[in-house]
């Protein structure tokens, strides 16, 4: 019994000393946040991207990592986080991503709190907690607890985006057409007319294999509601109309006037491309629509370059 009792003593004072070196000097585990990005603006929320760097310099791993934080807005509360960043092998370093969705809807009464505020401080406050190896916890210490308290401005940013000035534009018809050219003219002419004239697709009329194109032109209007001006750039967009493919391309003209930006559009599609529920959309002006794209945002007064802004709007519209 005795040399039992002095075995478990010997051990514990063993682990004991092996856990205080280990945790001695600067041997110990260290966390660190390294960049806090914007990484998508879209419709509906913000993202932002955490990058963290944690380093356990144990024989053992470390089983968990555990962030506790608050995130605010301009000294409001906006939510509560939690997650586990997952296991730290031994001897190593891991680099790890936490992703933040900040969506308008939560963001809005902040918004009419500060209305004139173009950036507003996001503040990030918490903890990341290292439990200790079950093995070592010798000496009452369970953890290493580590300090979140970073700050990262956001824009002010409430985005809509709409269609307007929509228009077909009817293409004038060749001299002495004849055959097929002839029938395609007086289907567009019919189809433009604005009577309600029964059509079926081009290539139910027999036009699946004639070359002419339509022009069409319609401005995209990118408002934003809240108080940052947002500056454009390099947009594309893809446009369908009554669930079927219409136009897509990279308009080259951004007129901006106060917080409404227009991307003109000018474009055009092939006769014989149209569909039955695009010729409905047409004959109706008017259609069911699904705009989206992606485009550059700068904000003016942020370091962070050109951001990401993604977009996918439905709705009906009339022309």
């Amino acid at each position: 019994m005795k040399i039992l009792f002095l075995s478990l003593l010997s051990f514990y004072f063993c682990n004991c000393a092996q856990l205080q070196t280990m945790m001695g000097g600067d041997n110990k585990p260290t966390f660190s946040l390294k960049s806090i990005d914007i990484t998508k603006i879209t419709l509906e929320n913000i993202s932002l991207k955490l990058l963290t760097d944690i380093k356990n310099p144990y024989p053992l791993a470390i089983p968990r990592s555990l962030v506790d934080m608050d995130i605010g807005i301009e000294g409001f509360t906006l939510t509560k986080f939690k997650t586990d960043l997952g296991k730290i092998e031994s001897n190593s370093s891991k680099t790890q991503g936490i992703d933040l969705v900040m969506k308008y809807s939560d963001l809005l009464e902040i918004y009419k709190k500060v209305p004139s505020k173009e950036l507003l401080d996001v503040k990030l406050n918490g903890t990341l907690g290292l439990p200790i190896p079950e093995s070592l916890q010798f000496a009452g210490k369970q953890k290493f607890d580590f300090p979140i308290n970073e700050t990262k401005q956001i824009p002010a940013i409430l985005p809509s985006i709409d269609i307007k000035n929509f228009k077909i534009i009817k293409p004038e018809p060749k001299i002495n057409v004849s055959g097929v050219q002839a029938t395609a003219y007086s289907y567009l002419e019919r189809l433009l007319s604005g009577k309600k004239v029964p059509l079926g697709s081009a290539a139910s009329e027999g036009l699946s294999i004639v070359d002419i194109d339509v022009a069409t032109e319609f401005d995209i209007s990118l408002i934003n509601q809240a108080a940052s001006k947002l500056n454009f750039s390099n947009l594309k967009y893809d446009l369908n109309l009554n669930g079927e493919k219409f136009v897509a391309g990279i308009p080259s003209e951004i007129i901006t006037n106060g917080k409404e930006s227009l991307i003109r559009v000018k474009s055009s599609f092939p006769l014989k491309s149209l569909s039955s529920g695009i010729v409905s959309a047409i004959q109706t002006k008017s259609s069911a629509f699904q705009l989206n794209g992606v485009s550059g945002i700068k904000v003016d007064g942020l370091p962070d370059g050109l951001m990401n802004f993604e977009y996918d709007k439905k709705g009906n519209f009339k022309w």
